[in-house]
Parts: structure tokens; sequence; C-alpha cells
């Protein structure tokens, strides 16, 4: 839903960096420095790391408008992109995950549904149960860019040391499991209309 709202805002922000002398993909590659430099200072509890992941989220969305605009778009660098995501994901938690007396298995459990409704629609594609374009679309109760706002609020959390960080990161990660489950759901109902399952 808030990646809808942004596509506009995507687009003249790629018109704008069009003419940046850097591939698409080193844009994305630096997102995951940033993502490696704000973990050290999270983990550090400084306030500085939440700007470096501010810079990481953003330059995410930056790299595809980009090559959007430069007319670079091509597989490979959907594939980077979506690699470097979750790249960027895992450094997000890491702080948390080293530094957790209570919350490493919501951390645990919600970098596993992040990952895996990114694995879901990458294998929807492999085993044809539909097409990329279809399977990127598959519809997902807790998308990327409300998981993305999702994390950096529990950074913010982390370095208030806040009481209701746990809280937090259990919804999310439940949530994200939820999300998980219905993406399966939605497949099959994508495998059942084209006549793929053995029923």
């Amino acid at each position: 839903m808030i990646k809808q709202m942004l596509e506009k805002f995507q687009k003249d922000i790629g018109e704008i960096f069009k003419g940046i002398p850097l591939h698409p993909n080193h844009i994305t590659l630096a997102s995951v420095l940033f993502a490696i430099l704000g973990s050290y200072f999270i983990f550090l509890a400084r306030w500085e790391g939440l700007l470096l992941f501010l810079i990481a989220f953003l330059i995410d969305g930056l790299d595809g408008a980009v090559a959007r605009s430069k007319n670079l778009v091509s597989p490979f660098g959907a594939y980077i992109d979506g690699i470097c995501d979750r790249i960027v994901e895992f450094f997000a938690l890491l702080p948390l995950i080293l530094n957790s007396e209570y919350t490493l298995a919501a951390v645990l459990v919600l970098f596993f549904g992040t990952c895996m409704t990114s694995f879901s629609k990458a294998y929807a594609d492999h085993r044809n149960i539909c097409d990329a374009k279809t399977a990127s679309k598959l519809r997902t109760l807790f998308p990327r860019t409300e998981r993305t706002i999702a994390i950096f609020i529990s950074l913010i959390l982390y370095l208030q040391q806040s009481e209701y960080l746990a809280i937090w990161i259990w919804a999310c990660a439940v949530t994200s499991i939820v999300a998980f489950i219905n993406l399966q759901f939605e497949a099959y109902c994508k495998a059942t209309k084209n006549g793929q399952t053995d029923e």
C-alpha cells in the first residue's frame, strides 16, 4: 500500500538522480555498506546508526528508480537488489540479535518471516506456479516497505532502551509469519486457478 503511494515519488527521484555517474547496481551495493556501518553504530547504541540505516533504506528505493530512468533495468539487477534487500534487513536486525536479552527468538522469527516471504515469491516463479511478474505481485499482508518501517521503529526503540521493544518485535514477528502463511494461500489459489495442483 505504501509502496504504491511512493511509486510516483520514486520516478521523480530517478529522473533527478539520473545524471549520477554510478550504475544502479553500485547504488544497490552502497546500501549494504551503509547498513553494515549502521549496524555497527546501532550496536554501540549510537544514534548515528539510525541515520546510516535511513540512508541505506532510501538508497534501496533509489537504485530501481535510477535503473528505470537510465533504461538499465535487468534481471541481474533485480536479483542483486533482492539479495541486498535481505542483507540490509539482516544487518538492521543484527544488533538486536547480538545484544538481546529477551528479543532473540522474536528477531529470528521476524527474519525468518521476512526471508520466507521473498523466497516464496521467487520460488513460485521458479516452480512455474506463475510468471515472475505475477509472483512479485502476490499479495502479502506485511509488504517490504511496511516491514522496513517496522524494523526502523525497532531500532529506535532499541536505542531508547524502551521496555516496549520486545512487545513490538514479537508483534512484527507474528505479523511476518501470518503474512508468510497468507502468501502460501495466495500461491495455492494461483496454482489452483492455473490447474497446477493435483486436485
